[in-house]
């Protein structure tokens, strides 16, 4: 494992999507880091393998279902070991189902909830024994979009509802977390991301370093270019931990 990257020093990013992942493990890597992969198909992890190669960039891939919170331990625990060790764990997987509030089943909602805020808690609650004692050590959680009164209306309930569940339990474990020596953060998304799109990938990855490496807050949101994007912070959950 040696020329996967310096021993100790690894990021994991758990649930690579198509929009930003391999820009976001190219930006870890120009920093030093070794890289480590969760998905859910081996073609995902394959692509990802493939993107990062071309570039000369080694990764190593777990399959796991975020739903399975036994095999997304089991995944942190095979990669920690790969890679010599974590320092930075990326929680980034999501599921999208459009509905609104009435026109949402109980299963639709439940299904998001299983891989929006379940899924999440359960990757943190693994990553936790893997990070304990390790310097620098930091759990991110992907959130954004749109907030405010009528988005289920909008035709996005479950997302909404995950989103607003998201955000109460990164609140609630952020002090517990950081008695530890862990840092949870949550980065914000504002707009899509895409290469035509108002976040464009590269910004993106470049956010989440800024996050990572910022020497305070919980909480960065990153808004489009033409409403200024910048990276700010909300001390309320340190504030409560005071």
């Amino acid at each position: 494992m040696d020329d996967v990257g310096p021993a100790g020093r690894g990021i994991v990013l758990i649930g690579p999507g198509a929009a930003f992942g391999t820009q976001l493990l190219r930006r870890f890597a120009a920093e030093g880091f070794a890289l480590g992969v969760v998905a859910r198909s081996d073609d995902t992890v394959a692509r990802v393998g493939d993107e990062l190669g071309a570039a000369g960039i080694k990764v190593l891939g777990e399959v796991a279902d975020v739903t399975d919170a036994a095999a997304t331990a089991r995944a942190l625990d095979r990669l920690a070991v790969g890679l010599g060790g974590l320092t930075c764990v990326v929680y980034n997987a999501k599921l999208s189902i459009r509905g609104a509030a009435l026109g949402t089943s109980p299963d639709t909602l439940a299904a998001t909830l299983a891989v929006n805020v379940t899924g999440a808690f359960a990757a943190v609650t693994a990553a936790t024994a893997l990070l304990e004692g390790r310097p620098d050590a930091t759990i991110l959680v992907t959130g954004g979009g749109p907030r405010g009164p009528g988005l289920g209306d909008g035709g996005r309930f479950a997302l909404s509802v995950g989103k607003a569940a998201l955000a109460a339990m990164t609140d609630s474990l952020a002090p517990p977390l950081r008695r530890r020596g862990i840092r949870l953060r949550t980065v914000e998304l504002a707009a899509a991301v895409g290469p035509d799109g108002p976040l464009r990938p590269d910004a993106v990855a470049e956010f989440f370093w800024q996050a990572f490496a910022a020497p305070q807050g919980a909480r960065f949101r990153l808004t489009p270019p033409r409403r200024r994007a910048q990276l700010s912070f909300d001390e309320s959950a340190e504030a409560a931990d005071a």
